[in-house]
């Protein structure tokens, strides 16, 4: 025995014994199970359902009897404890969806190492619908009071109209698509002002979820006072005697203020129904008339509601004069016209009226006109048309003033020159703020030919209506 103790290879093979024996005995207590951990269960109500997958450009999803479910879910107590309610979601897969009514199942998305056990409901059901779009106009209304004395007048808005865009069973009951705009206390008109639109069913309330394009506008809303000022024209009655014509005319006030609605304002440019008569005045010299004024049809007030004009008459004069120049007024582009006959391209008149009118009169003053739009190519004798200044007029009423003119259809290059028309190149008349009157007489009680405004100082020194 002691040989086998004192010998080395079995004390070697003894102390391995040992050690895989200790090390049996340690492994084998640390494998002993522990207790399992424990599975807890939860309820969470009121989880929002999340609709997904629809294609919103082309369909609506209109009705779903459920928005949201009941849950229960199993786990451990840690799990369960540490997830947040944000993370348990409901979702609704409408990728494949048909318009109409469908029932669709739902699925649930948990935190990990969570189970579902229990979904209330599991399906839901819905409707979907395509989307229409529809075009509807723009009304804008005020809300409030301009300042005291002013009137409110159109609303313009910009764009006129919209687009809405809605579920077909909706888009049925827009009955208007609209916007407001405040005015309280403004006394000038509103620009450029953007305003939100809504749209509206047939019973005034506001249409949830519709889609406007544009869903603002700008508008202008006409704010003004409710008159007008607009420039007086006189007009005359009766006949001055024989050898007496008007070197002046000014009435006491140049302008009249007109009260009536928006709509009447908008269309009167001047006054013109004021009448004086000449056959109160007897003799030449300078002459005070009184006008009463009226409003015209439609108007509440004019003011003032009467005025004077006084009138200067002196005894009729004549004078010559030369090298008035022609002008051609052609509205066809494609057509050329010429002066043949007077080669000079102007004329000479016997013109009547009031000396100092008469003396300073140039040849620019006066117009003689020959249209020639409707005209076809060839030559033609052309009835000329003369506009004199007021008060002045033509001493031979009685001969026709005409010009040979030659119509050619315009070459296809471009003239290089152009015959002088008498016009100031632009193709406008030198005189523009002339009234057109033809050569042959007409009804001014004067025997001017003439029915002009009174020109803007109110001096009327524009011509003389003759006898």
């Amino acid at each position: 025995m002691n040989k086998w103790i004192n010998n080395n290879n079995f004390a070697k093979i003894l102390a391995l014994a040992v050690s895989v024996l200790l090390w049996s005995m340690v492994h084998l207590n640390s494998d002993t199970p522990t207790p399992t951990a424990k599975i807890d269960t939860r309820i969470i109500e009121n989880v929002k359902v999340q609709p997904y997958g629809l294609d919103e450009k082309k369909y609506i999803l209109s009705a779903m009897d459920t928005d949201r479910v009941r849950i229960e879910i199993k786990g451990k107590k840690t799990d369960l404890l540490s997830a947040f309610s944000g993370e348990y979601k409901i979702k609704l897969d409408l990728s494949n969806a048909k318009v109409g009514t469908s029932t669709l199942p739902l699925s649930v998305d948990i935190p990990k190492g969570l189970e579902i056990v229990n979904i209330q409901p599991s399906t839901v059901t819905v409707n979907i619908e395509e989307r229409n779009t529809a075009t509807f106009p723009v009304s804008i209304v005020t809300k409030g009071t301009p300042a005291e004395g002013y009137q409110v007048g159109t609303v313009t808005p910009q764009p006129a109209t919209v687009k809405v865009t809605l579920p077909e069973s909706e888009l049925r009951e827009v009955a208007k698509v609209q916007g407001t705009v405040a005015i309280d206390g403004e006394s000038s008109t509103i620009k450029e002002k953007r305003i939100k639109l809504i749209a509206y069913d047939k019973k005034g309330q506001e249409i949830e979820g519709a889609v406007l394009e544009p869903s603002t506008v700008s508008a202008e809303v006409i704010i003004s006072p409710p008159f007008k000022e607009i420039p007086i024209e006189l007009q005359y009655t009766g006949k001055l005697p024989e050898g007496l014509v008007i070197s002046k005319a000014q009435p006491s006030v140049s302008k009249v203020k007109l009260y009536g609605s928006q709509e009447e304002l908008a269309g009167v440019k001047s006054y013109t129904n004021i009448s004086v008569d000449l056959g109160q005045i007897t003799q030449a010299g300078t002459i005070v008339l009184p006008v009463d004024l009226t409003a015209p049809s439609g108007f509440e007030k004019i003011e003032p509601s009467s005025l004077e004009v006084e009138i200067t008459t002196v005894s009729n004069s004549q004078r010559t004069m030369n090298d008035i120049p022609i002008t051609i007024k052609n509205e066809n582009s494609d057509l050329d016209a010429t002066i043949i006959s007077p080669a000079s391209r102007v004329m000479s008149l016997t013109l009547s009226g009031a000396p100092g009118l008469l003396n300073s009169l140039t040849p620019s003053d006066i117009q003689l006109i020959a249209s020639v739009g409707n005209l076809s190519p060839g030559t033609h004798q052309v009835t000329l048309q003369l506009v004199l200044p007021r008060y002045i007029s033509r001493a031979d009423q009685g001969s026709p003033l005409t010009a040979t003119i030659e119509v050619k259809e315009k070459a296809s290059t471009p003239a290089t020159t152009t015959p002088d028309t008498g016009t100031d190149g632009k193709g406008k008349d030198k005189n523009p703020n002339q009234e057109n009157h033809s050569g042959t007489g007409n009804d001014d009680p004067g025997g001017s030919g003439q029915n002009d405004p009174v020109t803007p100082n109110g001096s009327g020194e524009a011509g003389d209506p003759g006898n």
